[in-house]
């Protein structure tokens, strides 16, 4: 497969197309806005490309707090292009019910490019929780021991994201190498858990569960029914966890599947996500 061909699949020609990706999400933002006040607001730039919040201008105490993010990873875009969708078709009931706030896209200068690193070979997805920083080739980058330029402009408002995920957290990513996908999950309860079965039951829907263990890349004894279960890291998502939020997933959609049915499964996820109400 050419860098032509990954970046450009023929069920979805505009894969990397970042313009286009803003030009769509400012008109979101502007149809969310008519149905309940939203605001976008950039946390700060990499290289002239804004990083986004969009979030409800006055949230509703008493209902929920979601957060819901994308494009950590450059070359995992069918998460990005899902939660777009799904603003982009979002209802009033579905607006209305929770406060429901994203970051639509982290990494934009390694989404333009359709690489996984930023435009510095920097991961934008580790170096959160300096003491869990591991050895790892993923953590051997510029910057190891200090997140990315993503990462401290993430940082920079943790405090407002870690009250916008108040409730709960996911974030969008993809795999590779894999066929199949699946979700590594930071909750409290037996697995498989309701929560764990609104991302799972998506999963099967559009691209399958990977098998216990692991297959083709990723082979690990501590998958299990889909899940990776409670392996704290240096990422954001252990960063947010390690701040208290019940429940952070990271999802899993796999690269060697069609572009169209991952990101119908990335969007899907996200309204799973906001219809989701915890037991009392």
């Amino acid at each position: 497969m050419t860098e032509i061909d990954k970046k450009s699949p023929p069920d979805f020609p505009h894969l990397h197309d970042i313009g286009l990706f803003y030009e769509r999400l400012h008109a979101a933002a502007a149809r969310m806005n008519a149905i309940r006040p939203y605001v976008l607001e950039a946390l700060g730039q990499v290289e002239g490309y804004d990083i986004f919040l969009l979030f409800p201008e006055t949230p509703d105490p008493e209902k929920l707090s979601l957060l819901t993010a994308g494009g950590f990873h450059g070359e995992e875009p069918a998460g990005v292009w899902g939660i777009l969708e799904y603003l982009e078709t979002a209802t009033a009931a579905e607006l209305t019910a929770v406060n429901h706030s994203f970051l639509p896209l982290v990494n934009p200068t390694g989404f333009a490019a359709g690489t996984r690193l930023n435009l510095y070979g920097e991961n934008p997805n580790r170096s959160f929780v300096p003491e869990l920083i591991s050895d790892n080739s993923e953590d051997i980058y510029k910057n190891r021991t200090e997140p990315s330029v993503e990462g401290k402009i993430l940082v920079a408002h943790i405090d407002r994201l870690t009250a916008l995920a108040r409730d709960g957290f996911v974030t969008q990513h993809e795999d590779d190498g894999l066929n199949e996908g699946f979700i590594f999950l930071s909750e409290d309860a037996e697995q498989p858990s309701p929560f764990a079965e609104i991302f799972l039951t998506c999963l099967r829907e559009h691209v399958g569960i990977i098998k216990d263990g692991g297959a083709d890349t990723l082979i690990d004894p501590k998958l299990k029914n889909g899940i990776w279960h409670n392996d704290f890291d240096a990422t954001f998502e252990g960063l947010l966890t390690r701040k208290g939020i019940p429940r952070v997933v990271t999802t899993e959609t796999p690269c060697l599947k069609p572009a169209r049915a991952r990101i119908d499964c990335n969007r899907d996820m996200v309204r799973a996500f906001a219809a989701f109400r915890p037991a009392e």
